[in-house]
């Protein structure tokens, strides 16, 4: 077995909080459907890594407790196997009799592979991610396929390619870069052979940033796939870099960078959609510099964009509360550009829904496959029909296709923002899937 973290993976080793402190004590890891955790045992409750659990449990006890330092945000587990750094960890959980032995359970957000030392990946130099739909949306492949026909005979082959890195570029100190590459990998030792084929959003910053300040970036690639198709598109960690936790050898000279393996729970590569799916926006009109306008775009109309691109994972949720999700958005939206026209705050804040409404039609002039001031009218009859109780309820069916509307307006819109062509906007949307409208069974 090597260092891995798989789903299902249970190791049993050495915990390490960075508290000289503490006692040494053997502690289980765990990767499930519920995550990542490490169970603590203890033999008292006098016993420190018992107070981080009982301290705020509300158990009453006759005797006085240990109150330690508080939950370590980082902490590093050790085997036969290897090292693993986790990191994001709270307390949540725990089984204890009165004063007696007891366990409790660490969560953590991410588990850094082959980390052996205290770093700080809680604030990265470098992150890597897998983004579904990306690398067929760029058209890039790290593999040739060549055929060669002799007498008789056909010869197919398979040629690796190094693929050149495209260099989106750098916002807010934090540099874009999507890489490609590949890789051949055996199945259980058996006759299969499987090929995978990859591009990956990579974030660069010369300080550290935090998580969420490299993720901003990759999960802007992710939502822009997400308008371009109306597919759900999936983003999650792949690697991490700590320019100082550099590759060493066994003479403890530094070899250069090293990227870490991450392991995040719950992440699953979203499969790509049955059947051909038109893409509303391609990569060879937009480029890199197309790529970093979306993500100032999507900086500066986040109150608008969020609630639409987010409303695709409500999949089980009812037709009302799709709209009642996404409707703010299409508000947020038409107030946006009017302070972006210049309206006095005052006044685009009093402006009427229909106003607001009419304010985004004015960037769309003829390319919807649809009557856009019967948009404005139904939109706003259902909507408010679905905020006030006073009002006439919407049909669900109608509910559904209000909300269908705003989205295929959305998406529309950004296309614009993004400088398509106004005539192949026009032409992609006329065969755009989300044309067609629901139909009430009876």
């Amino acid at each position: 077995m090597v260092n891995e973290l798989t789903l299902g993976t249970r190791r049993v080793g050495d915990f390490i909080d960075f508290d000289p402190d503490t006692p040494e004590v053997k502690v289980s890891l765990e990767h499930s459907d519920r995550g990542i955790s490490i169970t603590i045992p203890w033999s008292s409750d006098d016993n420190p890594y018992a107070s981080w659990f009982l301290r705020d449990s509300g158990i009453n006890r006759n005797s006085p407790r240990l109150e330690g330092p508080t939950v370590p945000k980082k902490v590093l587990f050790h085997d036969s196997y290897g090292s693993v750094l986790l990191i994001g960890c709270y307390a949540r959980g725990f089984h204890s009799n009165m004063f007696g032995p007891g366990s409790g359970t660490l969560w953590a957000r991410a588990a850094i592979m082959g980390v052996s030392e205290e770093a700080d990946f809680e604030n990265p130099h470098g992150l890597q991610t897998d983004v579904s739909g990306l690398r067929s949306w760029l058209g890039i492949s790290s593999w040739k396929r060549i055929i060669e026909y002799e007498s008789q005979e056909r010869r197919i082959s398979i040629e690796s390619v190094n693929q050149p890195d495209i260099e989106v570029g750098e916002h807010y100190d934090v540099r874009l870069t999507l890489k490609f590459g590949y890789e051949v990998r055996h199945e259980n030792d058996g006759d299969r052979r499987v090929l995978s084929d990859f591009a990956r959003c990579v974030t660069r910053s010369s300080t550290p940033k935090s998580w969420a300040a490299h993720l901003k970036l990759h999960r802007a690639i992710r939502d822009l796939l997400v308008l371009s198709r109306w597919h759900e598109e999936s983003c999650y960690e792949f690697s991490a870099l700590r320019l100082d936790d550099p590759l060493r050898t066994l003479d403890e000279k530094a070899h250069g960078e090293q990227w870490r393996g991450v392991v995040i729970p719950g992440s699953e590569t979203q499969s790509a959609p049955k059947g051909h799916r038109p893409h509303l926006f391609e990569y060879n009109e937009l480029k890199s510099l197309g790529l970093l306008r979306w993500i100032a775009l999507r900086d500066e109309f986040a109150r608008a964009l969020d609630p639409v691109i987010s409303s695709i994972g409500l999949k089980s949720s009812t037709a009302n509360t799709l709209l009642a999700h996404t409707g703010p958005g299409l508000e947020a939206l038409g107030y946006l550009l009017m302070l972006r026209d210049g309206v006095p705050k005052k006044q685009a804040n009093e402006a009427p829904l229909k106003k607001r409404f009419e304010r985004i039609l004015e960037d769309l002039g003829d390319l919807l496959p649809l009557d856009g001031q019967a948009w404005v009218d139904s939109t706003c009859a259902t909507y408010n029909g679905l905020k006030h109780a006073n009002r006439r309820e919407p049909d669900p069916v109608d509910v559904l296709n209000t909300w269908r509307e705003c989205v295929l307006i959305t998406r529309a819109w950004v296309a614009t923002e993004l400088g398509v062509p106004h005539e192949k906007i026009k032409e992609r949307l006329s065969n755009d899937p989300q044309r067609h409208a629901y139909v009430k069974v009876e």
